[in-house]
C-alpha cells in the first residue's frame, strides 16, 4: 500500500491598518458630555451655591484676640537636652 501524500496548506490573513482617531475623538467628546451632565446636575442641586454669606448672616462674628499671655513654645513632654 502507498502511504497517503502529505499536503501543506498555506492560509493568508488580510492585515488591516487600525485607525485609533475615531475612538480617541469619540471618547473625548463622550467624556466632555458626561462632565457637562454631572456639572449641570450638581448645579441644579445647589452644590455650587456660595454659602459663606449665609453663614455670616446667621451667626455673629467671633473674632479672636491675641495678647501674648497664653503662648508657650515649649512642649512639656519633650525633655530638654
Amino acid at each position: 500500500m502507498r502511504s497517503p501524500a502529505l499536503q501543506m496548506e498555506t492560509v493568508l490573513e488580510k492585515y488591516e491598518v487600525y485607525n485609533p482617531i475615531p475612538v480617541i475623538v469619540g471618547s473625548s467628546v463622550g467624556g466632555l458630555l458626561l462632565l457637562a451632565v454631572i456639572t449641570a446636575v450638581l448645579y441644579k442641586l445647589g452644590f455650587f451655591k456660595r454659602q459663606y454669606r449665609e453663614i455670616l448672616d446667621n451667626k455673629p462674628e467671633e473674632t479672636a484676640t491675641f495678647n501674648g499671655e497664653d503662648v508657650c513654645c515649649e512642649d512639656p513632654s519633650v525633655p530638654l537636652s
